[in-house]
Parts: structure tokens; sequence; C-alpha cells
């Protein structure tokens, strides 16, 4: 499962915070993940609740996970837009297009107890 060794990078991360912040643990934390990123939200939401119920420092933790829309910009226009891997400009047709978010997978915010 993809998700849970992402979930696993993420808990090292946040433990790596802490020791670096000198705090007792993480009280909240948001990780942004993009629709085309290729994470399942759910499964990323479940493997990461799991992961921090069995570490004391992360037990207390709030997950907060906020899924990034695909935005485009056509090359030649430079109208954005939404949609997938296929979408096109409604004005240009498939000229070209350049990924502005939607794949991104970041750990946005962390609320630590000092």
């Amino acid at each position: 499962m993809h998700e849970a060794s992402l979930a696993l990078a993420l808990a090292e991360e946040l433990l790596d915070l802490l020791q670096k912040e000198g705090a007792r643990g993480v009280l909240s934390f948001a990780v942004e993940v993009g629709e085309l990123s290729g994470v399942e939200v759910e499964a990323f939401r479940q493997a990461c609740e799991a992961l921090i119920r069995t570490h004391p420092a992360l037990s207390r933790a709030k997950l907060e996970l906020r899924v990034v829309p695909a935005r485009w910009r056509c090359r030649i226009c430079g109208k954005t837009f939404g949609g997938d891997w296929w979408s096109v400009c409604q004005d240009c047709g498939p000229a070209g297009k350049d990924l502005l978010s939607g794949e991104e997978l970041l750990l946005r915010e962390v609320e630590l107890e000092v």
C-alpha cells in the first residue's frame, strides 16, 4: 500500500520536527494532497490515523487533509482552468497547458505542544 509508506514518512518528519524544536508532542497538522498526486485520500487518512495512535508524541494529534484541485494554464491565451490530465483550454483547444497545482503532497501546518 503506497499510502502506508507515505504516512510512515510523514510520521518520521513529524517526529524529526519534534526533536528539532524540543517539543513534547504534536497537537495538529495539516497535509495538502493534490487531486492528481496519485494518493488515495481516504487510504492515506486511515494510514496516518493508525500511525499517530501508535506513538505517544503523536497520539493526540488532529489530522486535517486538504485536497488541492488541479489547475492548469493555457500556453496560448494564459487562461487558467481546472480538470484532469486530458482537459484542454475551452478557447484554444489542445494547444498546450502547464500544471499550476494538483500534484502536491505537502505538510503545510504543524501545531506543537511545547
